[in-house]
């Protein structure tokens, strides 16, 4: 907001998500996020950048790379300007995802920690169709910029689920933050896959990553044990050897599933 003074605890979460991507690309590397090491950066994140950082900054904005997109298109759209902080943030947040693909996504945003930390609930799981999520996600975005440019209206401002963080409930917001964690139970990340603007965005930045995970032809035994791991579609089409791949969050499951230690490694193509 002009004039509005930036509370330094924003830039010492903004830090510590840096922090947290560069920490996870080494453990992914180095194939050490096992299921014990996921779930306690999972707790931790939900905790850390969710409801501690909502409580510290109470009054003020808890951030999330939604938070950044959705301001910057508001200022555009709405006020005809161009944040420079928002879109300087925006542009960091994305050149986290290019780095190590959606790192910032699977570890940092407080919403999604939230989604996974639910999914692993010991229930049936349905993993909807790549065209299917990503076809409603567009959508969404061209209903985010249409309710901007027409009505001057954010939709995600009315039912932001972002907002339980810091306990700042409308009836709206309340049930459907309600009805999203349930769907958490059984999808995986919904919220991400069928809605997110910045996961969008990010998913095409991601088609680009440096750091991903890459399958050694020469080693893989083709048991698909990693294709069954990840909870979307994007180990399936990382191994089909597909152009576009499906959202991956970082989380790991694949590399901790493949028995063969030199055939799925997260790494640049070069290998460095």
């Amino acid at each position: 907001m002009p004039g509005q003074q930036v509370n330094p605890l924003l830039l010492v979460k903004f830090v510590l998500w840096m922090a947290v991507v560069v920490v996870s690309a080494a453990l992914l590397r180095r194939r050490k996020v096992t299921p014990r090491v996921r779930l306690a950066f999972l707790a931790g994140g939900v905790l850390l950048f969710g409801f501690i950082f909502g409580l510290l900054v109470r009054g003020d904005i808890n951030p999330d790379p939604v938070f950044s997109l959705r301001n910057l298109l508001a200022s555009i759209i709405v006020q005809r300007r161009i944040m420079i902080p928002v879109a300087a943030m925006l542009v960091i947040l994305l050149a986290m995802v290019w780095i190590s693909n959606k790192s910032i996504c699977g570890w940092g945003c407080q919403l999604g920690l939230l989604q996974d930390l639910l999914h692993r609930a010991p229930l049936p799981k349905w993993k909807p169709p790549f065209w299917l999520a990503n076809g409603v996600r567009i959508g969404a975005f061209v209903a985010l910029i249409a309710g901007l440019a027409l009505w001057g209206l954010d939709w995600i401002g009315v039912v932001n689920p972002f907002a339980i963080f810091q306990f700042n409930l409308t009836v709206w917001i309340g049930l459907f933050s309600a009805v999203l964690l349930a769907a958490s139970l059984f999808v995986y990340r919904p919220w991400c896959q069928f809605l997110c603007p910045f996961g969008l965005l990010g998913w095409i930045v991601e088609q680009g990553s440096l750091m991903r995970p890459r399958i050694n032809p020469q080693a893989c035994k083709e048991c698909k044990l990693c294709v069954r791991a990840c909870p979307t579609h994007a180990m399936a089409d990382y191994y089909e050897g597909k152009r576009l791949h499906a959202d991956c969050f970082a989380c790991g499951s694949c590399i901790a599933a493949c028995p063969q230690e030199d055939a799925l490694s997260w790494r640049t193509r070069s290998g460095q």
